[in-house]
């Protein structure tokens, strides 16, 4: 069980690296740079666009907020909130149950850190029936307060490091 814990993060890592826009420091000065001159023109450009002919403002279009990035996050929740199930299931004590679910939820903050709060909140709905619909509840009463200790846990567990990874991704890009 800990081996497959151990792989899940090493994922995590590759995937925040690769794929989420991790930068560098040297990156973060490239990118800055090129959105200081950026910001210059369009700052320029905006003082004569921004009254059209009629004399209302343009319409500035949205990004969309379900798009393929948060589709892709979205199957990494259902990843994880597997993983949860699991190792709750699997565990003797409650903390490898609680270190897995903040390590995924910083994760999720980390990767979406403006959309982070939509999933920690299917990651938990996710662990929740997976674990009441999908699993069998132990004999043992001692158990079953354990399993519901660290899922209840968990879930908790998953709000506050969810909130805790955007607002670390949001300090990183500020600098």
């Amino acid at each position: 069980m800990e081996i497959l814990v151990v792989i899940a993060f090493l994922g995590y890592i590759f995937y925040l690296i690769k794929l989420a826009g991790l930068r560098t420091p040297g990156d973060k000065n490239e990118a800055a740079t090129l959105s200081d001159e950026d910001s210059k023109a369009k700052h320029a450009d905006a003082g004569l666009q921004s009254l059209q002919a009629d004399g209302s403002r343009p319409s500035v279009a949205k990004a969309p907020f379900f798009d393929k990035r948060l589709a892709i996050n979205m199957m990494m929740v259902i990843l994880t909130s597997a993983l949860l199930v699991y190792v709750i299931k699997q565990s003797e004590s409650i903390h490898l149950p609680y270190l897995v679910a903040v390590f995924s939820a910083i994760s999720l903050g980390f990767v979406e850190p403006y959309k982070g709060w939509l999933l920690a909140i299917t990651q938990c709905a996710l662990m929740l029936a997976g674990y009441f619909l999908l699993t069998s509840l132990p004999d043992d009463r001692a158990r079953q307060e354990l399993e519901n200790f660290s899922l209840y846990g968990s879930v908790i567990l998953t709000f506050a490091a969810s909130f805790l990874g955007g607002f670390l991704k949001r300090a990183l890009n500020m600098k």
